[in-house]
């Protein structure tokens, strides 16, 4: 495992990419998953209409549904009222164009049933130019904490990734960064 030091800090590196391979490991990560792009912009329209109780419950479901959590959705339904998950993406959506994306997901995490894996999704569809998803793959990968503090990392390792890759390819949002982090993880495009 390499080691770089920076800073007069050594730290071991698990995970290389660069910024050319982002577009292939983005189309491999579309070929695996199901392009966001409905998502998207289903999250838009509920955030132009300020979070509609049903729909909003339901968007939380298909995302959860997107993300593998099949085996809990009905739990997550269940036991989290339509206006107290609308209210949770309302105030999510709010944190993190406040710049606080971290306490956005914790905010949304706060739903019963919801860990950070499935809060970070949330917040990444609601806000993809701003959030991340950090889920057990690249924490355990990688080795971001199941805090805050690992999110507020991981986002920032993704902020300076898209810095580089910006250069080259301007259509990029800090949510690509962490899905080709994500194919790379898991061997998708070569």
């Amino acid at each position: 495992m390499p080691v770089l030091i920076e800073n007069g800090v050594c730290r071991f590196v698990r995970l290389e990419i660069n910024p050319q391979e982002i577009p292939v490991l983005l189309a491999a990560h579309h070929d695996v998953w199901e392009p966001p792009d409905h998502l998207e912009a289903t999250a838009q329209e509920l955030c132009a209409q300020d979070f509609p109780d049903d729909r909003s419950a339901r968007f939380a479901e298909e995302v959860i549904r997107w993300g593998g959590g099949h085996r809990f959705v009905g739990r997550f339904r269940e036991m989290n009222a339509n206006a107290d998950i609308a209210e949770a993406l309302r105030r999510a959506a709010a944190l993190a164009d406040q710049g606080a994306v971290s306490q956005a997901v914790a905010w949304v995490q706060t739903l019963n049933y919801l860990g950070q894996s499935f809060a970070s999704k949330l917040v990444r569809f609601i806000r993809p130019e701003r959030a991340v998803i950090l889920d057990d793959v690249i924490r355990s990968s990688l080795g971001y904490l199941d805090n805050e503090q690992g999110y507020d990392e991981f986002l920032s390792d993704c902020r300076q990734v898209l810095d580089l890759a910006l250069q080259e390819q301007p259509q990029l949002r800090v949510c690509d960064i962490e899905a080709a982090v994500f194919a790379k993880l898991q061997g998708y495009g070569g």
